[in-house]
């Protein structure tokens, strides 16, 4: 056994047996008994709460330390469910629900399930350990909860109460068991609510309303240097404390342009925040890109919402199939409500903008330049 495991093993042990005797536990407890380094502890600390192995029960106060205790694994996964989180368009009466999960074989039943099933979900997609689902805000019931059809969960409806978004369930089998067990657990929920209805268990999660937004990142790098998909990982990463992180993707344009370091991709990411949060966000990325940034020409284009604009789909198309001016991708901007950032330069803009329109595209269109946006927003 290497010496991390060893560690680890050790840091898992002690914590458990801390939590049997004490109730809990503080971070001088584990490095009064261990003599390891404070900065050490804290980071198998972080660790385990990432792991789900530990919970905080006491949040730090004045001089009081945070406390933490053990989870007992009771023969199953306390919760597969890491994260649950939603955005909303308030102007178009959708959002996208997200469940990241610790197991691929959870999401694609979920994803399979609730599609199936219908109700308030529209569409269902995972990329990874995250499930994305749209939905359209009210209720639309369904027959399709059925053992016999093998739709055991069913999203009925999604409602806006004040600053809470609503997601009411019906469930039974395993999936009545993480609504009553593990979503409770995942970082974004704020609570769950649940009734016994004999044959099914009825539920309620509520999540805060978020923003979606996109940021397109391009010309970042130089032919000796740098790398674009890079710098703008890198800021998903930045931004990590203050958003929701959804995803970090890479687009493939045009490689026969006169202007571009290698083949010609640009990156985008997405991210859940606070609205209120809009213009911090903005600043900080634009101040992080400065600052990192290799090229001259670095732009940053931000959509809002959920909807991808047609005439924003067109213009990427184009964008893959020839030459196009900054002028264009300008006037794109201001017709689709983007907003539009020089970091460094301007040429960075075409690359910038275009790649907003892909973010619900597949793999297979990401990465073929050959090949046309064809879905509209749904």
């Amino acid at each position: 056994m290497s010496r991390i495991l060893e560690k680890r093993e050790l840091c898992v042990g002690l914590v458990r047996r801390l939590t049997e005797e004490f109730g809990s536990f503080t971070v001088q407890d584990v490095i009064s008994e261990t003599g390891l380094p404070r900065s050490t502890v804290q980071d198998w600390i972080r660790r385990l709460l990432d792991e789900q192995q530990i919970n905080q029960v006491e949040s730090p106060s004045g001089r009081k330390p945070a406390r933490y205790a053990y989870r007992a694994k009771l023969g199953l996964p306390f919760s597969a469910c890491k994260r649950i989180f939603t955005t909303l368009d308030k102007d178009h009466g959708i959002g996208e629900i997200y469940h990241q999960c610790s197991s691929e074989g959870a999401v694609m039943f979920c994803a399979f399930t609730h599609k199936r099933a219908g109700g308030a979900i529209t569409s269902t997609r995972y990329e990874g350990l995250m499930l994305r689902e749209r939905f359209k805000l009210g209720e639309k019931p369904t027959e399709k909860f059925d053992k016999q059809l093998g739709t055991s969960v069913v999203v009925e409806r999604v409602d806006l109460r004040g600053d809470e978004i609503v997601q009411t369930l019906k469930a039974y089998g395993g999936p009545a068991h993480s609504l009553t067990e593990t979503m409770k657990n995942a970082k974004g929920v704020l609570r769950v609510e649940f009734e016994d209805k004999g044959n099914y268990t009825e539920g309620r999660i509520f999540t805060k309303p978020l923003e979606h937004l996109t940021l397109g990142i391009d010309d970042t790098d130089t032919e000796e240097e740098g790398a674009t998909w890079a710098l703008s990982l890198s800021l998903l990463d930045y931004l990590a404390e203050n958003v929701e992180k959804i995803s970090h993707k890479v687009v493939m344009l045009n490689p026969n342009i006169k202007h571009k370091t290698a083949g010609n991709a640009v990156s985008f990411i997405e991210i859940a925040t606070d609205p209120k949060k809009y213009q911090e966000i903005v600043n900080s990325s634009v101040g992080f890109l400065k600052r990192r940034t290799l090229s001259e020409d670095t732009a940053i284009a931000v959509l809002r919402g959920l909807e991808i604009p047609r005439d924003l789909i067109d213009f990427a198309n184009k964008v893959r199939a020839r030459e196009v001016e900054i002028s264009e991708a300008l006037k794109v901007a201001q017709k689709c409500g983007i907003e539009v950032f020089e970091v460094t330069g301007k040429r960075g803009i075409i690359g910038a903008v275009a790649s907003l329109a892909f973010w619900e595209s597949k793999p297979d269109v990401l990465m073929d330049a050959s090949t046309n946006i064809q879905n509209m927003p749904t």
